[in-house]
């Protein structure tokens, strides 16, 4: 009778007995029992703060290193970094030299010292002396990528002089 009346939304014989040996042993709630395990969710409160305090303290720590040291899966870290935190992961910029801004002004004034010669004199530019180039060969030690770091969408860009 009770297949006729609710059809396919009829629960099944086994969870009937289930349902029928907890209410005669007393349990009467019907929210699930907590199990053992992992939780269902590792980005928790204290997960974020151990993941934001370890990238302020390097920026150029990899998803991996945080993984083991907070003792998350990497998709978490991910999660936690990109969704929570809000921060990306870019490369430095190659600049020729980084000036302070001393040196800056100093440049400037040169420029327009220059400027106001050619002004002057039109044929300045023509005892200007200039010799051969010369070749210099440098070595970096530290690939693009090696220079990666997290950032905040506000903050500035990195940059490093090659």
């Amino acid at each position: 009778m009770l297949e006729e009346a609710y059809g396919d939304e009829l629960i099944s014989k086994a969870s009937f007995y289930r349902w029928f040996n907890r209410i005669s042993e007393g349990n009467e709630q019907v929210e699930d029992e907590p199990r053992p395990g992992a939780p269902n969710s590792a980005c928790k409160e204290e997960n974020i703060e151990e993941v934001r305090r370890l990238v302020m303290q390097d920026r150029r720590v990899t998803v991996r290193m945080i993984s083991e040291a907070v003792g998350i899966s990497i998709g978490t870290v991910e999660t936690v970094l990109t969704e929570d935190l809000k921060l990306h992961k870019v490369c430095a910029k190659f600049v020729p030299k980084i000036l302070s801004d001393d040196q800056r002004q100093f440049r400037i004034m040169c420029c327009t010292d220059i400027l106001d010669m050619i002004e002057a004199d039109s044929s300045f530019l023509n005892k200007v002396v200039t010799c051969d180039e010369s070749w210099v060969f440098t070595y970096d030690p530290e690939s693009k990528r090696q220079s990666a770091q997290w950032k905040h969408m506000s903050s500035p860009m990195p940059r490093r002089q090659r």
